[in-house]
This record gives C-alpha cells, structure tokens and sequence, in this order.
C-alpha cells in the first residue's frame, strides 16, 4: 500500500514540475502522511509482536 501512495506522489510531483510556480507544499503534505503512514504501521507491528 505504501509503495503505491509513493508512486502516485512521485507522479504527481513529476507532472507538477513543468508547471509554473511549482512549489515544496505538496512535497510537505506528502512527507507528513508518509510520516503517519509508518508511524501506524510500526505501532501495529509492535502490537503484533507483543500478541503473537
């Protein structure tokens, strides 16, 4: 799942660079939820673990 929000990010950034007045805030927005993304995702692992 991850792998694929990064691939629609990154092509979304690479079609936004050809535009005029591109800027570092939708780079921003996706670095954050990339950020929660694998914050959730360790804390589910680590709940596993303790489960399991």
């Amino acid at each position: 799942m991850g792998g694929a929000i990064s691939a629609l990010a990154g092509a979304s950034f690479f079609l936004q660079a050809d535009k005029g007045g591109a800027s570092l805030t939708n780079l921003a927005g996706c670095a954050f939820l990339g950020g929660v993304f694998f914050l959730i995702s360790a804390l589910r692992l680590k709940s596993a673990e303790q489960n399991g």
